[in-house]
């Protein structure tokens, strides 16, 4: 007998879905550029920088950690954007208007306080939740479950409000799944095991993008005389992450429903586990997600279309996909479900005891607690967008039991491939992001290769001449002091000819007058061999003119080289 059912959950969003973990990207993890963000992490910082950047760098480090610390610390790290981008290790697509917010703030001001004290971007921008191998997203099962268990609340509630107005979230869940704080072993979800759902789409298209949440008021907003004005809820935004919508099963989980029925109703088991009308199978929960959010997005809808604020396509896309799953849906083959940031309240709370805590601005009296919640959050290309939203959070979630072959949705797949249009474009510029980033790299590389081996070329140069000047003073402790005078001779000619680069220079200066003094010590000094007349005068010959541009048959009368030599 089967201690479980494994059922298949093929997910597909339908928007842009943020499930977090509370890491952001931070401008000096991150440039964006040509609306890509582009995130590195500190080994890429390193390797793109030279000695004198990481000094620089090290030096801003040190400093006070202050707002000017920061706004240069962007700076910094966005005027090396182009070496950063080379060495990047993850390419996201951002949507135009944040790529211009990005560019007008980054190392800048954002404004002041009251007392003209700076106020710095920080432009973080929250990450979605993801693998850290393979840097894809992934649903937590731990979410999608939470999600199930308010729609299964609710189904078991129907909309009834509570006796107790004081009664808290966990003392109502425990009532409606009859269960205490000290018999968890009776909450009916223990029996619900639900795996995380990793990204397993291979279309190639980017998984996620940055975007804007927006915030807008569910109901028009007039002043004293009843004309519509701009709600101060119309000034708020964020900057995050999120899942892109209309990706075909793009991600994949499991759902284990534990089976009891090998325990038996009797025995030692009685007691310890859930009451027997709260066992849910795939199909109970497939129905209550249905009964519990199909309302809710269609009263969204409705809402976007009403104010204005919605995108048609997107509506109209919607429209078609629950007129085309409506039997799927019925049977419990499929099911609506919401997850993540901004999903609004009324999709985490239950019908019939909803109280929504309203927060009110400083000095303003207290907003109560409704029933819906006065504004929605909305995605957004731009910060002060209007029209063309869609909505968060919402997934279309497949059961299709895992003993068997997993069957396909042809419908739904051509719905959301029609829709990946901007997906594509986003694609094809990632791709030669990545490419120019990688011949970056590689010339990089490249210089950084050919300065090595110019360094190490120049170090064995100074080790060999080290060892050349090492071995010539201990020569010189044995020579004569005639010697001598040649080997200082040629040692000062050949530095010349080294820092003129084999090029003669036309100045009549020290060369000559070193040669001139070496010439007449060799014929006046009686100290000096016929040999070593005639080496001085072949060193003469030799160096001269090498280091000055002289005309050597001038020279060697002049210096009566002949005479060194022993020609009469």
């Amino acid at each position: 007998m089967k201690t479980f059912d494994a059922w298949r959950l093929l997910i597909t969003p339908l928007a842009p879905v943020h499930l977090g973990t509370g890491e952001s990207f931070e401008p000096t993890n991150y440039v964006i550029e040509d609306d890509i963000l582009h995130a590195f992490d500190t080994g890429a910082v390193l390797a793109s920088f030279g000695s004198k950047d990481r000094d620089s760098l090290l030096t801003l480090a040190s400093g006070r950690p202050d707002k000017q610390m920061i706004e240069s610390l962007q700076k910094f790290f966005h005027d090396r954007r182009q070496g950063l981008i080379a060495h990047a290790n993850q390419q996201i697509p951002v949507l135009p208007g944040v790529t211009k917010l990005y560019a007008s703030r980054v190392g800048k001001t954002a404004n002041h306080e009251a007392d003209g004290s700076k106020v710095v971007n920080k432009l973080e921008i929250e990450r979605v939740a993801t693998n850290p191998v393979t840097k894809l997203p992934v649903l937590f099962g731990s979410s999608i479950k939470g999600a199930i268990r308010t729609a299964l609340l609710d189904g078991i509630n129907r909309g009834r409000p509570t006796s107790d107005r004081t009664e808290e979230s966990l003392k109502m869940q425990q009532r409606l799944f009859k269960f205490t704080a000290d018999k968890f072993e009776l909450d009916p979800m223990r029996l619900l095991q639900f795996a995380d759902a990793p990204w397993v789409a291979e279309d190639g298209l980017p998984p996620s993008h940055v975007q804007f949440a927006v915030n807008r008021k569910k109901t028009p907003v007039v002043d004293e005389n009843g004309q519509l004005r701009k709600s101060k809820a119309a000034n708020l935004y964020q900057v995050m992450e999120f899942v892109s919508a209309w990706r075909y099963r793009a991600l994949a989980g499991q759902l284990n429903v534990q089976s009891l029925a090998v325990l038996g109703e009797h025995g030692r088991h009685t007691g310890k586990v859930p009451d027997s009308t709260l066992r849910f199978s795939a199909r109970d929960i497939a129905k209550a997600c249905n009964a519990f959010y199909r309302p809710i997005l269609r009263a969204e809808m409705r809402l976007l279309a009403e104010r204005g604020y919605g995108d048609a396509e997107w509506i109209g896309t919607m429209e078609a996909l629950l007129n085309a799953a409506q039997e799927g849906m019925e049977r419990g083959d499929a099911f609506l479900l919401r997850v993540g940031r901004h999903s609004g309240a009324e999709s985490v709370t239950l019908n019939g005891v909803r109280k929504i805590n309203i927060t009110k601005g400083k000095g303003q009296p207290a907003g109560g607690k409704p029933n819906h919640a006065l504004t929605i959050w909305l995605a957004a290309k731009h910060q002060d967008q209007s029209s063309g939203l869609v909505p968060f959070g919402w997934l279309l979630i497949e059961l299709q039991p895992m003993e068997s072959a997993s069957a396909e949705w042809p419908e739904l797949r051509v719905m959301c491939e029609s829709r990946q249009d901007e997906a594509r474009a986003q694609a094809q510029q990632i791709r030669a992001a990545r490419d120019a980033a990688e011949a970056m790299r590689r010339e990089t590389e490249s210089k950084r290769e050919a300065e090595r081996l110019q360094f190490v070329q120049r170090q064995e140069e100074e080790r060999q001449a080290l060892r050349a000047e090492a071995e010539r003073l201990s020569r010189r402790e044995s020579m004569t002091a005639s010697q001598r005078a040649i080997d200082d001779f040629t040692s000062y000619m050949a530095k010349r000819f080294d820092a003129l680069r084999g090029k003669p220079t036309r100045a009549n200066g020290e060369e000559h007058t070193r040669a001139r003094a070496l010439a007449k010590a060799a014929l006046e000094d009686s100290e000096w061999s016929a040999d070593d007349r005639r080496c001085a005068a072949v060193a003469i010959a030799e160096w001269l003119p090498k280091v000055v541009s002289v005309d050597m048959k001038d020279e060697r009368k002049r210096l009566k080289l002949a005479a060194l030599q022993g020609v009469s």
